[in-house]
């Protein structure tokens, strides 16, 4: 290993990388705050115990674990809204509800590295704590939308399900906890083959059987709802799908509605979740671009039970999709052999809003020309 290499799965991020996640910071900022939703930001490393304790045992392997010198076990977050409902139920127990509230950082997960996935990676998104109901769902999704389209970005969609039809289906099945942890994983990968094979050595209803094994390809508009014909049996996987119906109702008074389609695929990776979920991709990118939903439980583990939903934003993925930003700032670059004209003209730019650099190295005339033909909006200014 030499004195210059970084650890595996980690990057340096240049300017024009940087400009542009800072772009889709600061454009997605302003819409949250158009919303009412304010900044937090919860400390890069949390105990362990709280991190199992929101998202579950089975994320400990895709967690970097340390300890402290007092002998407890410390992670680096590996997401955020675990943090944000650990805040809340320090912070804000004696609040006015529904809290809005959004969140810029990084996380860190130990994954296998490749395109668009590294172990150091960059969220932002929003939670609305204190509220249930479609409304307030459909406010997040609503955001999640408009936050794609104010970023920049045209070719992609929301798949909306409700975890609730899942959930539902196998609790009528019967089958024990690994066996559903496994068909769930299937079904979120799309494997038909295998979860077929899986399904087909399990003593459950027949009918029930066929629903399960369909799930992961009942893609499309509201047309959907009525391919799973075994939800009529059970109440709680019915008042699941009536809920996906209210939603997109109320999705559609937003005028969103043509970036949603319904996948019962879509289940979410994370334990927390309780109702609805969604997740945002791009024909363009073969990865997500957002995920969320609603957990109404999670909170509730950190001693104040409340309802909450939200969504994050992956801004790495989000900056491979996007054209390259042009900016409309101008930018100057200043040189020339009479200093302080060239410093009162910079000084006098600079107020009016402009970037500009100063030549410090005595360049000529010629070679400041050739260097703003390489320059994004860039002038030159020589004073003699």
């Amino acid at each position: 290993m030499s004195n210059r290499e970084i650890p595996k799965g980690l990057r340096d991020l240049l300017p024009s990388e940087v400009k542009k996640m800072r772009s889709i910071e600061n454009k997605a900022a302003r819409l949250f705050q158009s919303y009412g939703y304010e900044e937090v930001i919860t400390p890069t490393f949390e105990y362990l115990e709280v991190v199992e304790n929101g998202a579950g045992g089975n994320i400990r392997q895709e967690l970097f674990l340390f300890m402290d010198r007092e002998g407890g076990i410390l992670s680096l977050r590996p997401e955020i809204t675990v943090s944000i409902a650990r805040l809340a139920a320090t912070h804000l127990q004696d609040a006015c509800f529904p809290q809005r509230l959004y969140y810029q950082a990084n996380v860190f997960r130990h994954v296998q590295p490749h395109l668009a996935q590294y172990r150091e990676f960059w969220q932002l998104g929003i939670e609305l704590l204190g509220a249930s109901g479609v409304k307030a769902d459909a406010e997040v999704i609503t955001i999640a939308v408009q936050a794609l389209q104010d970023i920049g970005l045209d070719n992609f969609k929301l798949s909306l399900n409700q975890i609730g039809i899942f959930n539902s289906l196998l609790d009528d099945s019967g089958i024990n906890i690994e066996d559903r942890s496994l068909i769930r994983s299937l079904v979120e990968r799309k494997d038909l083959v295998e979860l077929s094979q899986v399904l087909e050595g399990m003593a459950i209803d027949d009918g029930l059987k066929e629903t399960i094994a369909a799930l992961p390809i009942l893609h499309g508009g509201m047309e959907v709802l009525n391919r799973i014909p075994y939800v009529e049996k059970n109440p709680n996987a019915a008042t699941a799908v009536n809920d996906l119906i209210q939603i997109y109702d109320v999705l559609k008074v937003s005028g969103v509605q043509d970036k949603i389609v319904l996948d019962m695929g879509v289940l979410r990776g994370l334990d927390y979740y309780t109702g609805i979920v969604f997740e945002g991709y791009s024909p363009d990118l073969g990865y997500g671009l957002l995920g969320g939903g609603r957990y109404d439980n999670l909170m509730g583990k950190f001693g104040f039970p409340c309802p909450a939903t939200g969504f994050s934003l992956g801004m790495e993925r989000l900056a491979l999709v996007l054209k390259d930003q042009h900016s409309e700032v101008q930018h100057y670059l200043l040189g020339g052999s009479n200093f302080q004209a060239v410093v009162d003209k910079a000084q006098k730019l600079r107020e009016e809003g402009n970037i500009v650099e100063m030549d410090v190295l005595g360049s000529s005339r010629e070679d400041l020309e050739q260097i703003v033909l390489e320059r994004e909006n860039c002038m030159l200014i020589y004073l003699d």
